[in-house]
């Protein structure tokens, strides 16, 4: 049964879909600022535990519509809940706060640079206000939720076109994400004739060097299924060339390590879908918040 509340002057609904992981708080339409933010559906799903006399580290999602229910760009979920059951039964990751945030715009919020923009529908040229906007939702959870506020417990994931925004914005705002997760990553968006001078090296790339003290770590992952269709056989092959292209540019030029502030993993089984990236979710959530 949903219950219906205000917290922090936005309108929410407590529902518990009896998930043994967690419950959740869901904002309809969240708007953080009247004058600037259209209205977003957030959902923020929280341990049972989180009675509990203690703090949170956070876990920020984007695609947040396909992050515990089908009915996003493919018929698959995440499925966070079964996945975050799996890790506490076992004891290997401490209880985290998982804020799924639903895209207004994907084509347009996800990417950095416009590209195959036409009168009609924007694509691209969205992301620096977006990333904007995941760091004031960051300060409005933080006021309203118990949580470990510090980077090094904040992390900001997403898959393909998400997985480039996750890059994005916690590259740009690493002072605030310490943990970035690039599942499936598009670095492909925006031109590749030369990755390392890409309109997104441009815009990262500072923030990336040894000398920003609030270098976050990275994590990034592709699968090597190609049959399936043309999100295996074109799209996640795309993905997979580029995030290994990226891993050498990292290490050779910013001087990441592998094991220590650089994480990646190939997944042989896995293809372009929310059912590989639901897997290796549990892969990132032990690295990032094993437990103590």
């Amino acid at each position: 049964m949903a219950h219906a509340f205000n917290l922090g002057g936005q309108q929410a609904y407590y529902h518990d879909e009896g998930d043994e992981s967690g419950y959740f708080h869901t904002y309809d339409a969240l708007q953080l600022d009247p004058k600037s933010d259209r209205p977003r559906k957030v959902h923020v799903f929280l341990p049972r535990t989180y009675g509990d006399n203690r703090d949170y580290p956070v876990l920020y999602m984007n695609d947040g519509n396909t992050a515990f229910w089908a009915g996003g760009l493919s018929p698959y979920s995440w499925d966070v809940p079964n996945v975050m059951r799996s890790l506490y039964s076992n004891q290997e990751i401490e209880p985290v706060i998982v804020v799924a945030v639903h895209p207004l715009n994907r084509s347009y919020e996800y990417l950095h640079v416009e590209e195959f923009s036409t009168p009609f529908k924007k694509e691209g040229g969205g992301l620096p206000e977006y990333a904007d906007y995941m760091v004031r939702l960051k300060s409005f959870i933080d006021v309203n939720y118990k949580t470990i506020s510090d980077r090094s417990s904040t992390t900001i994931l997403g898959s393909s076109h998400g997985g480039l925004a996750a890059f994005y914005t916690g590259a740009i705002h690493s002072s605030h994400f310490g943990n970035i997760g690039a599942l499936s990553p598009s670095f492909w968006a925006g031109g590749v004739f030369n990755l390392p001078s890409s309109p997104l090296m441009v815009a990262v790339g500072k923030y990336l060097r040894k000398d920003n003290q609030y270098r976050p770590r990275l994590w990034i992952d592709w699968g090597t299924r190609r049959s399936g269709g043309f999100h295996n056989f074109v799209i996640e092959q795309q993905a997979t060339r580029w995030a290994r292209r990226m891993l050498e540019i990292l290490e050779k030029d910013y001087g990441y390590v592998l094991g220590r502030d650089l994480f990646n993993y190939e997944d042989r089984e896995g293809g372009h879908d929310e059912r590989a990236w639901s897997y290796r979710l549990g892969l990132l959530l032990k690295q990032f918040y094993p437990k103590k």
